[in-house]
């Protein structure tokens, strides 16, 4: 009897989400996509999942020190995998997840990636983060797998990481969409931080059709430029075993930092407010006499000096990357301490700048003058996404909101900066105050969020519905101030350039607390 009830109930349950994912009148089933034509794109599955029956094929479940995500939160929907060859060495794994009709916002999220890409699709958390909002979404593998090896002779595989996946997944996605909803989106998103950035940015800029409006978090899309940053933090506390800072020394110089700029905003509380303009030598920490905790050797001020002043020609002192800026120097373990340089700067010189599966950064190191010229070279270019004429984007309605940290490590401050002011100077004053914002968070690391010892958090995705759908234009953002993953209040950022300022009273985790000015200005 137990038998036949457990079979009527598993029953009605497959009936349920057959009934479930029956789209509108002269749609496609979530089966049916299987058969669906795309110019030189494959359909290579298409499979309905129960509400809460997702369960990710193997491998790592997210970054590290973050929750394994779940996913028996998420409702029914079409899995549809695919993959698309625009070129005849092209290899894009598209994943696509499409809700229930009655689950679905109407709308599209496509999703970046991190790092240099790769694996075998995409992320199965950004999918569900974007479904969870009733969104159809997608993601792609970037148009290969493993390491960065295929960039040594494959220069259409660079293009396909640098751009082509994520417009090959755009518009699969969106005939899937007509076929499966029987019309497109109404609006379509993304939202992305890091390396995923290069996909955001590069739609914005190429494909200007594609998306509504975007959001650029942490912007790592000067990728050619980016790993000579990396590079040269780990050089400059790698130069002589002498130049080694231990990241118990971090402290020291962090506070000398806030001593000499954090009150510069009228308030001093750890954060400095405008480190744009802070005028810190390393220098006030050097020992008087011997080593000690408390204070940096000749060698470890020189090492900070380096950081602080940024990548440069040797010969023509042009600079290349942005500096690291004081304030950030809590998070500087991850590029300065390690014993090797990092990973993504290893990948990159390998494949892309030497071509040469021999090369070892000890007995070559980088050269900031003639490699600066090889990374430049027009077949790797297609990996960067810093063009400022967005003005196809501008003109048709899109938003772009662009965030900074001035405290990230990982993606130094001046990028997003300078992208700003090439896009202003490009396209005009005009366009960008109708149609981008631009905001540089004091106090932030890499990615907004509750975890670190102190964080700020904001939802870009919300900002842009509101400014895209309701017209609530975001001339400030307050974001929501953490620490040790507690909030404690709410802190007001202002555009760029102009910087928060505390009034002199009032509570000092309240928006209200605060206003707008440039630096120095009263």
């Amino acid at each position: 009897m137990m038998r036949v009830a457990t079979q009527i109930i598993v029953a009605g349950a497959a009936l349920a989400l057959a009934v479930a994912l029956v789209p509108s009148a002269g749609a496609a089933t979530c089966e049916g996509l299987a058969a669906v034509k795309l110019p030189h794109t494959a359909i290579l599955s298409a499979q309905s999942v129960a509400a809460g029956a997702f369960r990710p094929p193997p491998g790592p479940s997210g970054p590290p020190g973050f929750a394994p995500p779940r996913y028996d939160d998420l409702p029914a929907f079409c899995r549809v995998l695919a993959a698309a060859h625009p070129s005849s060495d092209s290899d894009i794994r598209i994943e696509v997840w499409l809700p229930v009709p009655s689950a679905w916002n109407g709308k599209l999220r496509g999703t970046g990636n991190g790092g240099l890409g790769g694996g075998t699709g995409a992320s199965p958390r950004a999918l569900a983060n974007a479904m969870r909002g009733g969104y159809a979404t997608v993601g792609t593998n970037t148009g290969h797998q493993g390491n960065s090896s295929y960039a040594i002779d494959h220069p259409e595989q660079i293009k396909d990481f640098g751009y082509r996946s994520a417009h090959e997944m755009t518009l699969t996605t969106k005939a899937l969409m007509r076929a499966f909803y029987g019309r497109g989106p109404r609006l379509s998103y993304m939202a992305e931080e890091g390396g995923g950035t290069i996909a955001a940015l590069s739609e914005a800029q190429r494909y200007p059709a594609d998306y509504d409006a975007i959001a650029a978090t942490g912007m790592a899309s000067y990728l050619t430029h980016h790993v000579f940053g990396q590079m040269w933090v780990w050089q400059a506390t790698h130069a002589t075993a002498a130049s080694f800072i231990p990241p118990q020394k971090y402290a020291v110089l962090h506070a000398a930092a806030l001593q000499a700029c954090d009150a510069a905003d009228g308030l001093e509380d750890g954060i400095i407010g405008d480190p744009e303009h802070c005028h810190f030598d390393p220098g006030v920490t050097l020992c008087k006499g011997v080593d000690a905790p408390d204070c940096l050797t000749a060698a470890q001020v020189e090492a900070a000096r380096k950081i602080y002043r940024g990548p440069y020609n040797p010969r023509t002192h042009v600079s290349i990357y942005s500096p690291l800026y004081p304030g950030s120097e809590l998070g500087w373990a991850l590029l300065a301490a390690p014993p090797k340089p990092f990973n993504i700067s290893l990948d990159f010189f390998e494949y892309f700048v030497f071509r040469d599966t021999s090369w070892d950064y000890r007995t070559r190191p980088v050269n900031y003058d003639s490699d600066v010229a090889l990374a430049d070279a027009p077949e790797n270019l297609p990996a960067d996404a810093v063009d400022p004429n967005l003005n196809a984007f501008f003109d048709r309605g899109g938003k772009l909101l662009l965030i900074g940290g001035w405290n990230d490590a990982a993606v130094p401050p001046r990028v997003a900066v300078d992208y700003y002011k090439a896009v202003l100077a490009k396209v005009g004053a005009r366009k960008v105050r109708a149609s981008m914002r631009f905001f540089m968070v004091p106090g932030l690391g890499h990615g907004l969020g509750r975890n670190g010892a102190e964080n700020f958090d904001a939802d870009p995705l919300a900002i842009l519905v509101n400014w895209k759908e309701h017209g609530i234009v975001p001339d400030q953002l307050i974001v929501t101030h953490y620490r040790n993953g507690m909030e404690v209040g709410k802190r007001l950022v202002c555009q760029y350039p102009l910087i928060a300022y505390y009034n002199g009273s009032g509570n000092t985790e309240d928006p209200s607390s605060y206003h707008c000015r440039r630096s120095g200005a009263q």
